[in-house]
C-alpha cells in the first residue's frame, strides 16, 4: 500500500511550524496520563514507546520512526517490549518515510488509518452557533468518569482498567475530560490536552445511537471556546474520517499533513 503525504520539505516555514505544534500535542497527549499513572515510557532508536501493559492498542502506543538504518531491528525490539500485546504505531507527518512503511508492513503491522493533521488559529475568534441542548460537564468525580467510560468502553474494553487508575485529584488538569449529556444521558465525550499556549482535541466520540444529531459538533465548539478562554493560540486535532474532516474544515481547521497509524494485533 502506498500513501501520499504532504512533504514537510515542500511546505512554507509557517506550515512546518504548525506541523511541529500538532505533533507535539499528539505525543504530549499520548504520554500525559501514562506518565502520571506510572506506566513504562522510553525511547528505542528515537521512537517513543508507551507501554501500559494492557491488551489494547488504544493505550499501548508507539510514536515516531527509527532514526538509524537498523529499522528492522528497532521494530523487532519494540515488538518485544510489548511482550506480544497489541499496540498502535503512529508515524507523524515529519517522520514519514516510504521504506519505514514497507518494513512495518513486512513486520506484521497493518495500516489502521491515515489521519488528517489539522490546526486552527484561535485568534480568528470565529463564532459558531450550537445546534443542540447538549449539557457539557468536566469529569471531576467517579460518577462523571463512569459516564465518560459508558461512551468510550464500547470501543475498547480496557478503557475502564486504564481510567479507573486515575487519582481524582489529577482530573481536569492539563488533560481535561468532558462528557456531553442529552436529557441526563451521556451521548458524547471529548478530551482537551493543554500545552503551553496550544491545545489538542482528542477522543471526540459520540454514541452510535446518537450520531448525526450535532452532539459531536457542539462538543467540538465547546472545546474550541474553552481553549480560547485558557489563552491558547492554536488548537490541533487529527481526523480519521472524511465526514469528521469536513466538519472540522467548516469550523475553521486547516489540514497540514497526515499521520499514518499502524496496528499490531498481538501475538497469536
Amino acid at each position: 500500500m502506498v500513501n501520499h503525504y504532504l512533504n514537510p520539505n515542500g511546505l512554507c516555514p509557517q506550515d512546518v511550524e504548525s506541523l511541529k505544534v500538532i505533533e507535539e500535542n499528539h505525543l504530549g497527549h499520548f504520554a500525559y496520563l501514562p506518565t502520571r499513572l506510572g506506566f513504562e515510557i522510553r525511547e528505542i532508536n528515537g521512537v517513543t514507546v508507551i507501554n501500559c501493559r494492557l491488551k489494547s492498542s488504544m493505550f499501548n502506543t508507539v510514536y515516531g520512526s527509527p532514526k538509524s538504518l537498523n529499522i528492522s531491528d528497532s521494530i523487532e525490539e519494540i515488538k518485544s517490549a510489548f511482550s506480544g500485546q497489541p499496540f498502535a504505531w503512529w508515524v507523524p507527518p515529519t517522520d514519514y518515510k516510504q521504506d519505514v512503511t514497507e518494513i512495518l508492513l513486512q513486520s506484521g503491522l497493518e495500516i489502521e488509518t491515515n489521519e488528517h493533521a489539522m490546526i486552527y488559529n484561535a485568534a480568528a475568534h470565529i463564532l459558531h452557533e450550537k445546534k443542540t441542548d447538549l449539557k457539557i460537564t468536566p469529569v471531576m468525580d467517579n460518577l462523571s468518569l463512569s459516564d465518560f467510560l459508558k461512551v468510550l468502553e464500547v470501543y475498547d474494553s480496557c478503557a475502564n482498567e486504564f481510567y479507573n487508575r486515575i487519582d481524582r485529584k489529577s482530573l481536569n488538569k492539563d488533560e481535561k475530560l468532558f462528557v456531553g449529556y442529552e436529557k441526563g444521558v451521556p451521548v458524547t465525550i471529548g478530551v482537551l490536552f493543554c500545552r503551553e499556549d496550544s491545545a489538542g482535541i482528542f477522543s471526540l466520540i459520540t454514541s452510535e445511537h446518537s450520531r448525526g444529531k450535532g452532539y459531536g459538533r457542539d462538543m467540538m465548539i465547546f472545546l474550541m471556546e474553552l481553549s480560547k478562554k485558557l489563552g491558547c493560540k492554536t488548537i490541533t486535532l487529527s481526523a480519521s474520517s472524511d465526514s469528521g474532516y469536513r466538519i472540522y474544515e467548516r469550523l475553521g481547521f486547516s489540514k497540514i499533513g497526515e499521520f499514518e497509524c499502524f496496528e499490531y494485533s498481538g501475538d497469536k
